[in-house]
């Protein structure tokens, strides 16, 4: 049996492909009053997860902590739904795919751990012969060397939905990481909010506008939680410092190890690291024919 939290309208149709070929209940979220994107409570579900019960949850936002924490309670296996890794489209069909990306991640929320497996270079290989004649889908997986000349540090501070998940204070992560740097570099240090930095803009969503590779180009290293960003950085060939939450967290230096930004790791494992990101991810039609479920639970695809 696999219980299934339905936290919006955009999900729905991945999560039910996800789920459609096994058994399941779905419960639906209620939202009261109170925070926008906190506020919502499961009116249907009495708070246990059965023995020998999965769980299926997207997102960090309307009441997935809540499941989140029940399934580490009680050792309850669970399947994490969010953007993918590579080919974000935002919920839309993908133009080299002519379909939709997400990323499925079993028993945690980040893939922060390189699975060597050969089933995921054979899955990366598959995946290149089918873009190979699309250079910007083609460019999104293909890593680039590493740039020993770079200039200037990004930081990435978590964003406001990320620190409320981890129980962290945002501004505080900014201002010490700042100071840290201060420390032990000269080097320019530029600072990249996920969203426009005002309460209202968080909340509806309202996303930097800035071309994020005008902040990469000729960047030194990346400094941040668990921002994507890190892993694009990464695979352009520029050293990421993160926390262990973080999908880069195998081929990156510790938050704790910020002294060391001036001598950051230029990691010999983005291969294996590469390929089990892309092992981590899967197209609608995958997920609608069981797929992305069986791959998750090691069947050799």
């Amino acid at each position: 049996m696999i219980y299934v939290f339905d936290v919006k309208r955009a999900s729905s149709p991945f999560v039910n492909k996800f789920v459609k070929k096994y058994p399941n209940t779905v419960f639906n979220n209620l939202e009261g009053e109170g925070e926008k994107f906190y506020n919502y409570t499961w009116p249907k579900w009495d708070g246990d997860i059965p023995k020998n019960t999965e769980v299926v949850f997207q997102g960090l936002l309307r009441g997935t902590k809540e499941v989140y924490n029940k399934c580490k309670e009680l050792g309850r296996d669970f399947y994490y739904l969010d953007q993918p890794y590579f080919f974000m489209s935002n919920y839309h069909e993908h133009q080299a795919f002519k379909d939709r990306w997400y990323r499925i991640i079993k028993n945690d929320t980040q893939k922060n751990f390189i699975d060597k497996t050969p089933r995921n270079k054979r899955r990366y290989e598959r995946l290149i012969e089918q873009i190979k004649t699309n250079p910007t889908a083609l460019d999104e997986i293909t890593l680039k060397p590493w740039n020993y000349d770079g200039q200037h540090i990004l930081v990435i501070p978590p964003s406001y939905h990320t620190a409320k998940w981890y129980g962290i204070d945002r501004h505080d992560w900014e201002r010490y990481y700042l100071n840290e740097l201060r420390k032990y570099t000269k080097r320019e240090i530029r600072v990249r909010h996920k969203y426009k930095n005002n309460a209202n803009d968080i909340l509806e969503g309202k996303r930097n506008g800035k071309n994020l590779y005008d902040d990469l180009r000729g960047c030194h290293a990346v400094v941040s939680f668990h921002s994507m960003v890190a892993s694009q950085a990464v695979v352009h060939g520029i050293p990421s410092f993160c926390s262990e939450h973080s999908p880069a967290w195998p081929v990156s230096l510790s938050l704790k190890e910020i002294d060391q930004i001036e001598d950051p790791l230029y990691s010999g494992e983005r291969e294996q690291w590469l390929w089990s990101l892309v092992g981590s991810q899967f197209t609608e039609i995958e997920m609608a024919n069981g797929t992305a479920y069986r791959y998750l639970n090691g069947e050799n695809i």
